[in-house]
């Protein structure tokens, strides 16, 4: 079975989520994951010592290193943070030969996704109709070098876009102009009830979820603390789930 590698970004803010990401990797067979990469956006030295003690773990640095502390969700930094994420993500795709999928690093591994890729499609991502917009940028798989080509006009549609938040936004406009233009270009839709799910827990059986995402909201203050952890991760019910990985 081919093999795929997950990537991800963090920095000392999202160490609660960074610490039930990786122990939660147990719910999915990592014999087919080649790479978990990493990127560094502000570990703390206790951080990295964490992420590296788990199998097939590599940390890079970003492409732009952003030192400033990231606080509150949609502020500058934060902003910056997560627009480097397409950045770094299109050195992987140009520097390894494997699928890459990446992932928002406030999430869980609940069950296994491996049969919902289809390495057929140039890129997957998890779709969210009938919300606007209808694509999510938290799950993106890019399983083709023909992605290259995605990932720059990606890149190029955020820093088109005047106003924040954008790299969901220009993820939609990016998807819209390769269905209507590009031939011969495939993009998967991946459920996002099943491959990133930001509702309760209760739903999570009926909906079959294998990732769960622990979304943030506008203005999030005090990111990075106890109180946001619980309150995004307890609000939607995930309290007696995350007993098996952190006591916060």
């Amino acid at each position: 079975m081919k093999q795929y590698s997950i990537f991800t970004v963090t920095d000392e803010s999202y160490k609660y989520y960074t610490e039930v990401f990786f122990k939660s990797l147990n719910k999915i067979n990592m014999d087919l994951v080649k790479k978990v990469y990493v990127c560094d956006q502000g570990m703390s030295e206790g951080q990295r010592d964490f992420v590296k003690s788990f199998d097939k773990v590599q940390i890079i640095n970003p492409v732009n290193k952003i030192n400033e502390k990231t606080e509150i969700v949609w502020d500058e930094t934060w902003l910056k943070k997560v627009g480097s994420k397409t950045e770094n993500l299109l050195k992987l795709v140009e520097d390894n030969d494997e699928p890459i999928v990446m992932i928002d690093v406030d999430s869980m591994f609940i069950k296994d996704f491996y049969d919902l890729l289809d390495f057929d499609k140039d890129v997957q991502v998890a779709h969210r109709p009938p919300n606007f917009p209808d694509y999510i940028a938290s799950f993106v798989c890019i399983n083709k070098k023909t992605g290259i080509d995605f990932i720059n006009r990606w890149i190029k549609n955020i820093n088109n876009l005047p106003q924040a938040p954008k790299e969901t936004r220009a993820l939609c406009n990016t998807i819209s102009e390769f269905k209507n233009s590009v031939n011969e270009f495939e993009i998967g839709d991946l459920p996002v009830e099943q491959i990133h799910f930001y509702g309760q827990e209760s739903d999570c059986e009926k909906n079959d979820t294998r990732v769960a995402h622990f979304k943030g909201y506008s203005k999030t203050k005090y990111l990075g603390n106890k109180e946001d952890f619980q309150n995004r991760t307890g609000l939607r019910g995930y309290n007696e789930r995350l007993r098996e990985y952190i006591n916060v």
